[in-house]
């Protein structure tokens, strides 16, 4: 059974998502997907054209990450997963001063405007054609508009915003497991500290942890990480999909990874991280030495166990989807009798 839910955020942007699985559990499992995919965590592993130059996708497996962990789950969970904002079917995150500057400029109506604005938030694809064809002269702008640079600490209030809608309007979940890929690691960081009840436990695929390495001083040796630095510190944007990364995402990591560690170091849950071995984003040596340093913390002070699992391949899902994904749906099972202990 899938269940189709839409969520309003406080400036207006749709996030789309569903609840699928033993919608009557008493157990919920929430999956954050990574930059650039949607709720299926489905990866591209070639994007080419055919003869006739449309553009063609060879995949990486046939149905999505999320998919396949979703079977396994889906007899003792509710699931729910949702398309993070400027992703799969939710709203594109647009920049509403630049956006209304270039249409003032194509001489669009006050109302239109918001017309325009309301149905980018909410990938309305019928109005939106509706107004390019009222205003011919608008269509590049719409259909690629201007974007907000990706913010984690946006994407965090986007997922408590949904959390509150979601437990307003349905059961009153006993135990609710995490999961996160990459970008929605991040996302699961900050939110998790500061909303602890009722979590269960966190897993963690190829975790955005390292931000010294991944933002703030990545070396040259990791020429992905090292060419975004570069785009970004030079003022513009860097798109990896439809994750945009801008000087305001690297402000923000600066401020965020000041506490961002120790706040999950003190998070008393079994969290679990997998992790690949040839991953071209986030160096497999100090993703070890990270987790490694979770661990002694951890156990010096009494908190709740952290496992870190590396899976041969560049990235953990993609490569191995069939040993991460039955690791993980056994982690979720093992801990589906806990309780924290009150210290």
């Amino acid at each position: 059974m899938i269940q189709n839910l839409e969520f309003k955020m406080p400036d207006g942007l749709i996030i789309k998502g569903q609840l699928e699985g033993n919608i009557d559990s008493d157990n919920l499992v929430v999956m954050l997907h990574s930059g650039g995919y949607d709720r299926h965590e489905r990866g591209a592993k070639e994007i080419t054209k055919d003869e006739n130059g449309n553009r063609k996708i060879i995949y990486y497996n046939s149905e999505g990450n999320y998919d396949y962990l979703t079977n396994l789950l889906k007899h003792d969970y509710c699931i729910l997963r949702i398309d993070q904002r400027n992703h799969g079917k939710s709203g594109k995150n647009i920049n509403i001063d630049k956006i209304t500057e270039k249409l003032n400029a194509f001489n669009v109506q006050k109302e239109d405007i918001q017309k325009v604005i309301i149905a980018e938030h909410a990938r309305d694809k019928q109005t939106l054609n509706e107004l390019i064809n009222k205003y011919p002269t608008i269509k590049d702008t719409v259909n690629k508009p201007p974007l907000q640079n990706l913010s984690f600490v946006q994407m965090k209030d986007d997922l408590n915003e949904v959390m509150n809608q979601l437990l307003k309007t349905s059961k009153d979940f006993k135990t609710i497991d995490y999961v996160g890929t990459c970008m929605g690691t991040v996302v699961l960081g900050l939110y998790l500290p500061e909303h602890p009840e009722k979590a269960n436990s966190l897993t963690l695929f190829s975790p955005l942890y390292t931000f010294d390495y991944s933002f703030i001083n990545p070396p040259k040796a990791a020429e992905l990480n090292y060419h975004k630095k570069q785009t970004v510190q030079n003022g513009q944007q860097f798109r990896l999909g439809n994750a945009i990364e801008g000087p305001s995402t690297y402000e923000e990591i600066n401020q965020i990874s000041k506490t961002f560690i120790h706040n999950i170091a003190n998070l008393d849950i079994p969290i679990f991280c997998i992790q690949g071995t040839n991953d071209a984003l986030v160096s497999r040596d100090e993703q070890n030495k990270l987790f490694q340093s979770l661990e002694n913390y951890r156990k010096e002070n009494n908190l709740n166990d952290i496992y870190y699992a590396e899976i041969e391949g560049v990235h953990c899902l993609y490569d191995s989807i069939f040993p991460s994904v039955l690791e993980v749906s056994t982690f979720i099972e093992s801990n589906k009798k806990y309780t924290k202990q009150i210290k």
